[in-house]
């Protein structure tokens, strides 16, 4: 059987470390802030970085800014940048107390005194056991969708409630292998099969599998699913799914029998309110995968190749397929702007991009990697690269895997993406490609590498998903949701803990 290459790596790391997990957000102390001045560090204990400061807006711009430990009497003088944040640092114990005094123009505008907020305290690792192999997560309103490739289903989760509940599952034939769901209504979603060489129709309100478009030559018989239905040469490895125009469009990765391109991958389509398979065209490049809607127009990522040594001890990129974007126009069905991602000697493991995340406006993309902790960043406007393999934007040191396997936008601009081997979520400003911008000043510990980075056990922190509308605002509890990839964990991260709504 054949499988899309990330999966792959996954596994081969899964087979000799495997994470157990623990109840996050429980360590010890934290203060929860209520306004736009925050004390903030990662997690509790002694001898702890320790930012204190104002997000922007916080105080008049070059107003004076004393900040002092009233446990130590350490007193740090600052003032207030043009955009009215500030955040000096210490080294403290996170049950220390501090006081913001700010004046400006010779009268004292701000006198407050706050404790210091944990990170790790917004964020709770064992909401739910997931099946084997979690390969997505989805949000529509107030549920969750996550669906498991090796156990051949969708789990359903209720997020209003305290806990979020499972409330359902939806099961998928023997050997399907789910690795992407995408939304036609609030009733019904189709499910890229990539293992069953198919595509489900399921119905989320009854969770029956209605329909199976099914590659020609795969069998007969596939239940629980109410109708078959075939699609000859239809699909090769199906990885990525996207709704646009009245129809489905599905990425083929298009793999041969050792997990290498076949040749390029392809796009298959199908009528959304028929069913019936419409046919296929082909990308520019190989693994072809990742798939997002922006507007009139859908974002498809040839990931590409990478090779490794036999014990699959070290990945590098593979100059032969190197990666691109397709531009596809929906009213068209037809490809109307490449753009290609040169790979680079220098940067050997700066490859294997995911899909691409879109900034609220629209006019920027950013993509994780397969293999190291660093993002892609393109033009949406102009279709080019902005930040390529050649100058990635690092999150963690690019000399090793830690690979970012998930990013998502949120309203804000805030990007939110995983760490698949440190097990870590971190936060880049998209207004200027800041990393852990203040308050989330240290990356959110969601798995057992981050408590200890010298474990030999992680969780694999993969998938991740944000809640629409504002947390603390639109609804109660968090709004990132994530799953781990070796553990097989449900988890979240709630940021109005870290940064209240103002």
């Amino acid at each position: 059987m054949r499988m899309f290459k990330s999966m792959f790596i996954v596994i081969m790391l899964g087979v000799s470390v495997v994470g157990c997990n623990d109840t996050g957000g429980e360590d010890g102390g934290g203060f929860i802030p209520t306004g736009n001045i925050i004390a903030v560090a990662e997690r509790s204990g002694s001898n702890q970085t320790i930012k204190v400061g104002g997000t922007p807006g916080a105080v008049p711009p070059g107003s004076l800014v004393e900040v002092t430990n009233i446990n130590t009497d350490e007193t740090q003088v600052t003032s207030g940048e043009n955009d009215g944040s500030f955040d000096p640092t210490f080294i403290g114990n996170t049950n220390d107390i501090f006081n913001i005094q700010v004046t400006d123009g010779g009268a004292i505008v701000e006198d407050t005194t706050i404790g210091v907020t944990l990170l790790s305290q917004a964020v709770r690792r064992d909401l739910a056991q997931l099946g084997s192999v979690p390969t997505a997560i989805e949000i529509r309103g107030d549920r969750a969708y996550v669906t498991n490739g090796f156990s051949n289903n969708i789990q359903i989760f209720d997020l209003d409630q305290n806990t979020p509940q499972q409330i359902g599952t939806i099961v998928l034939p023997q050997g399907s292998n789910p690795v992407a769901l995408a939304f036609l209504d609030d009733t019904r979603a189709y499910v890229a099969n990539n293992i069953g060489q198919s595509v489900a129709l399921v119905n989320l309100q009854t969770r029956n599998c209605e329909l199976i478009i099914v590659r020609t030559g795969e069998g007969n018989n596939f239940p629980p699913c109410q109708e078959v239905r075939f699609a000859v040469d239809g699909f090769e490895d199906p990885s990525g799914i996207a709704v646009a125009d009245g129809k489905v469009y599905v990425s083929n990765n298009n793999l041969n029998e050792f997990f290498e391109p076949a040749g390029r991958g392809f796009i298959s389509r199908i009528d959304a309110e028929s069913n019936q398979f419409l046919g296929t065209f082909t990308a520019s490049g190989a693994n072809t995968g990742g798939m997002t809607v922006i507007g009139e127009r859908i974002y498809v990522v040839n990931a590409g190749d990478i090779s490794s040594t036999p014990d699959f001890s070290e990945f590098f990129c593979e100059f032969d397929f190197p990666p691109s974007i397709d531009v596809i126009d929906v009213e068209t069905d037809s490809i109307i702007d490449t753009i290609d991602i040169p790979l680079s000697e220098t940067n050997s493991k700066v490859c294997l991009p995911n899909r691409i995340a879109p900034t609220p406006d629209g006019r920027f993309g950013y993509m994780g990697l397969g293999l190291v902790g660093a993002l892609l960043k393109v033009n949406l406007e102009t279709n080019t690269v902005v930040n390529g393999p050649s100058n990635p934007i690092i999150v963690t040191d690019i000399s090793g895997l830690n690979n970012t396997g998930d990013i998502e936008i949120n309203e804000d601009g805030l990007g939110f993406t995983t760490l698949f081997n440190s097990d870590q979520i971190a936060v880049i400003d998209t207004a200027n490609d800041e990393i852990s911008p203040f308050p989330f000043s240290f990356f959110f510990p969601a798995g057992i590498r981050a408590d200890n980075p010298n474990s030999d056990l992680f969780d694999g922190v993969q998938f991740l998903a944000i809640r629409p509308g504002t947390a603390g605002v639109d609804f109660e509890g968090a709004d990132i949701f994530y799953t781990t990839g070796i553990s097989s964990k449900f988890g979240s991260v709630n940021t109005a803990l870290v940064l209240p709504p103002q």
